[in-house]
């Protein structure tokens, strides 16, 4: 067999493995895509997915204001139907204060609080989040006497005061009278008295995707 003929005949047979090796690639869908045959650039959390996180600092209505940003810190992976991860664990979800206000016994005994979740950070980049938070857990304390209360203590006094001396006349009616308005005025105080909504570092909240994520591998 002459050199040339040999040449042509293995050059067919090279290409014919060529086309054989793009076909099987082809039949299993090649590198990169996934079962289906689309292309896996992405993974997807559907709406309704739980996303578990912890807050990083602490809150405190006496302390901060609404339109502050707060972050919380995701608890454990959260992954896709196929099990990919998608938020991985330790990663940080950024919010803003709505809403934050003391109660007291008149006015809102449990005082206000209300978060809007804005986006999450995956691998250093930013994505927006639609979600809704669950209960956030909180406590409720106590600021004391404030000077408002002081007032109106002192208010209560003079009324009190004020009093006994239309009723009694006399420096005895005067000094019962001053005492009952302490009393009276020390109640006012305690209805109004505030109770910061303090929400510590490290507590556990819990958000609801409104709508998909979409995050690319």
């Amino acid at each position: 067999m002459s050199r040339s003929r040999y040449t042509a005949l293995l050059a067919l047979g090279l290409a014919a493995c060529s086309t054989g090796a793009a076909k099987e690639v082809s039949k299993g869908g090649g590198e990169g895509n996934d079962a289906g045959g689309t292309t896996a650039s992405a993974r997807t959390l559907p709406s309704g997915t739980r996303i578990d996180a912890t807050t990083r600092t602490a809150l405190s209505s006496r302390t901060n204001k609404s339109g502050e940003r707060l972050s919380a810190t995701v608890s454990g992976d959260v992954r896709d139907a196929r099990g990919g991860v998608v938020i991985p664990s330790g990663s940080v979800v950024t919010l803003t204060i709505d809403k934050l206000e003391p109660g007291s016994a008149q006015i809102r005994p449990e005082g206000r609080l209300s978060l809007i979740v804005n986006s999450v950070s995956v691998d250093g980049q930013s994505y927006p989040l639609t979600a809704t938070l669950d209960a956030v857990p909180h406590q409720l304390k106590g600021r004391g006497v404030t000077s408002d209360e002081a007032l109106r203590i002192g208010a209560g006094t003079a009324i009190g005061a004020a009093a006994g001396q239309v009723i009694g006349k006399d420096t005895k009616s005067t000094v019962i009278g001053g005492a009952i308005g302490a009393v009276a005025g020390t109640a006012v105080a305690a209805r109004y008295a505030y109770r910061d909504v303090i929400v510590p570092a490290g507590t556990p909240i819990v958000l609801t995707l409104g709508q998909s994520l979409r995050v690319p591998r």
